[in-house]
Order: C-alpha cells, then structure tokens, then sequence
C-alpha cells in the first residue's frame, strides 16, 4: 500500500526569503514533488502566502500548544518550533511526516527518500551533527560541549547535562516519523517539561533528551542529509557542479542547512575540488542556485 507522505517547512514574514529557496528547491527533484506540501504560516504576507499557495501548499496558523514562562515575550515565528511535536495534528490525513527547518535547501532528492524509508521503520529519522571534518571534530570540542551543556542544563538539570554531552547533538532542523509513531507525544511532553525552564534551543534539547535518556528509537543518517554549514563549509565540484563534503570521497551534499550566522552571509571561503579553479579557495553563495525573487 502506498504511504500518503508530506513535506512541512514554515515561519514569518522576515523569514520568507530563506522558505522560498526551501519549498522551491523541494520541488526541484522528483522525491520534493511526490510529496504534499505544508507551510506554518507564523505572519507571512498576503503576497507570500499565494506564493506558497502557488506552490501547492496548504497554509496553517499554528497556536501556541504550550503555556510556559516568557511566552508572551517572543515571536510568532517561535511557534513553528513548539508545533512540531503536533504535526499530524496539523495537517492530518498523512502517513509519513517529514519537516524540513526554512533555512534549508535540498541539493539531492535522495536525501528525503532516506528520511523517509528510516521513518518507515517506526524509528525517528535524524541526522546527528558529528562528521570527521566539522569543527568539534578536530578543534572545538570545548566550545561545542560548553554551548550544548549550557542549553542541556538551562533546560534539564546539570546531570542530564553531564549525561547526554558525550553525544552527538541531533539536529531538528530536518527529520521525518509516522504518523502513528510514539514520538510525537513523547517529544511533546517532554517539550513542555524543558519550556518551564528556558525558550533557548529548547525543541532541540527535548527532542536530544526523548533519544537519549527516554529511549526512543531513532534511526541516524549521514550528516549530507542535514548539512550544518556553519559546522564546516561544503567544497565545490565543478565538474559536478555539486557542493559537497569538504572530506574525501567528496560525497555530494543532500541537504544543506544554513544554519546560525550562515543565513545571514552573502558567500563564503569554499574550496573547489575540480576544473580549473580545484585547489584554490573561493567566495561562493551557498544559497539555493535557483533561487528567484517574488
């Protein structure tokens, strides 16, 4: 029987730049047009939702599903991170769930079949941040434990700190799960446990603390199906005319996600690996090469 899946992104207004190179890319391969389309409008305008609408989305005003301290303090693009845990919910009907954050782009399709022939074991599918060429990797360990223990502890306690640092972080920002997966409500209570105490990174940490210390199941897959730039910066194959990891065998990239201040740069140093340039160190755009303005 086949399995009726859907791809989910969403955001504000300010964030529509980055969302439109999301869905658009999305729909650049085969794998993102099979799929159906859903958006969390958290303040898009009227000319961005048509855009959207354009695109065969279906547009939904998330609430806020939880009630905690400071609330009232943050954006409304801050609710397309509490609704996760709630998708189905949202936009029911569908077998497989797979968000993607507005701050992505797919490259290569293959990496959202991946997401999803993980998620159909039942298991949540993820791509943890650890890759032998990233920075914690090789020098930033003691800034990378320090940052993700704070957020642990913030959230939790200093012993679930202690505990789960040792891990690879998982990345949010892209995974997929069924329907009928426990997940969903787990991710969900535990949500609201860690918001009681802090709004920062707190999807991120809750979803890290139902893996880790909860047991739920969860299926790794390679850091080029969620690719965190500001980690290391992809190489370029000209020849393939393909980023890719910035390590041998120079794997092509899935998805890239621009994550933390990489958003926000025009180009960055990259590293060609082929033609005539192989070698050398470029300014490059990392942005969505198809990208086109409304």
């Amino acid at each position: 029987m086949t399995q009726k899946a859907i791809a989910i992104t969403g955001g504000d207004a300010a964030y529509f730049d980055l969302m439109r190179d999301c869905i658009g890319s999305l729909r650049s391969v085969p794998e993102g047009r099979a799929l159906a389309l859903g958006v969390l409008d958290c303040g898009l305008t009227a000319e961005q939702q048509a855009w959207c609408r354009a695109q065969g989305a279906t547009l939904v005003v998330p609430k806020w599903d939880f009630d905690f301290p400071g609330r009232e303090k943050l954006k409304d693009g801050y609710k397309a991170l509490t609704a996760r845990p709630f998708l189905p919910r949202y936009f029911p009907g569908h077998d497989l769930y797979l968000w993607i954050d507005g701050d992505c782009w797919v490259q290569q399709g293959d990496a959202i079949d991946l997401f999803l022939r993980a998620a159909r074991t039942g298991a949540l599918a993820v791509a943890p941040e650890i890759h032998r060429s990233m920075r914690h990797y090789k020098h930033a360990w003691a800034e990378f434990s320090s940052v993700n223990g704070a957020a642990y502890e913030s959230c939790f306690d200093k012993a679930t700190a202690e505990r789960l640092i040792r891990f690879p972080l998982i990345n949010a920002g892209v995974f997929a799960l069924a329907a009928d997966a426990p997940h969903w409500r787990g991710w969900g209570d535990i949500l609201n446990e860690a918001l009681q105490r802090s709004a920062d990174m707190t999807d991120q940490i809750a979803l890290n603390v139902m893996v880790y210390d909860r047991g739920f199941s969860h299926e790794p897959l390679p850091s080029r199906c969620n690719w965190p730039i500001h980690h290391a910066t992809p190489a370029w194959d000209e020849e393939r005319g393909l980023f890719v990891e910035p390590a041998m065998p120079y794997e092509p990239l899935g998805i890239l996600h621009m994550t933390i201040y990489t958003k926000k740069l025009k180009a960055l140093d990259v590293r060609e690996i082929s033609g005539p340039e192989a070698g050398r160190v470029r300014m490059r755009s990392l942005r969505w090469p198809g990208r086109t303005a409304i």
